[in-house]
């Protein structure tokens, strides 16, 4: 038979046998391990770690998605605001009443390649880099003059390819403009070099008048931090409204319509 190894720390109390209602007792050896085992589960040797009660389950956020969608969509929208090289003087374009400035780019369909647009006014205006010469002097196939295209009531519109989707308001002026034959109709592209541009014109069949604004001289000579803006302008170059974001077929039809009558558009 084993020896016991406890038997140094007590014997268990002796009681009847046959009392069903008394309970056995305990020897020492037994309360003094259970005394261990307590111990040993409060505090633990060095290298043993404590047993721990389960960790009650966080709720989740269930607006959490909510947050990140509205996180991506401001992000877009400062994408598409810087998209568009800007001086910070505005991005609404220019105002009701005011005339539009001199500007002369290179046509998209054309060969300038290594050319940027001219900003430089008749009266002498701007910076060397705006140009040699004015603006309005800049003539021929090659390019894009905004004082031809003010001889007649004009509809323009600017554009960026990146960080926006305004290629689509582009086909929708395309698709209505034969309707009017006494208006003039262009594009300002900015952002992109010349072969870019001509490739877009040619995959959407564009067949009015884009200029590449390669710098984004003339986005920024107009105020231009948003797209599309769609400016209408009298006959010498007054505009009569300037509408930002997409303007249905309808909407650009019955704007160019008061506009060659001669009322401003609303």
């Amino acid at each position: 038979m084993p020896e016991d190894r406890f038997k140094d720390l007590g014997e268990p109390e002796p009681g009847p046998e046959d009392d069903p209602e008394r309970k056995p007792a305990r020897s020492r050896a037994e309360e003094i391990g259970d005394m261990l085992e307590e111990r040993d589960r409060v505090a633990p040797e060095p290298g043993e770690r404590p047993q721990r009660p389960p960790e009650v389950p966080r709720p989740g956020n269930k607006y959490a998605w909510v947050v990140g969608i509205v996180m991506l969509m401001g992000i877009g929208v400062l994408l598409l605001t810087t998209a568009i090289p800007n001086s910070g003087a505005g991005v609404r374009g220019p105002e009701r009443g005011q005339k539009l400035l001199e500007w002369s780019a290179p046509l998209a369909t054309g060969t300038l390649d290594d050319r940027v647009a001219n900003v430089r006014q008749s009266r002498g205006q701007g910076s060397d880099t705006a140009g040699k010469v004015p603006a309005c002097d800049v003539l021929g196939n090659e390019a894009v003059n905004l004082c031809e295209l003010r001889k007649k009531p004009l509809v323009l519109t600017f554009m960026v390819t990146k960080g926006a989707d305004c290629e689509p308001q582009v086909d929708r002026v395309e698709r209505m403009r034969r309707e009017f034959p006494g208006v003039n109709f262009a594009v300002v592209m900015s952002g992109e070099k010349r072969a870019d541009a001509e490739k877009i014109v040619r995959n959407r069949r564009w067949t009015l008048p884009v200029a590449v604004d390669k710098d984004g001289a003339v986005v920024n000579l107009n105020g231009v931090g948003i797209c599309p803006v769609t400016v209408f302008a009298r006959t010498g170059g007054r505009v009569a409204e300037t509408s930002l974001g997409n303007l249905t077929e309808a909407q650009l039809r019955r704007k160019t319509q008061r506009l060659s009558r001669g009322n401003p558009a609303r």
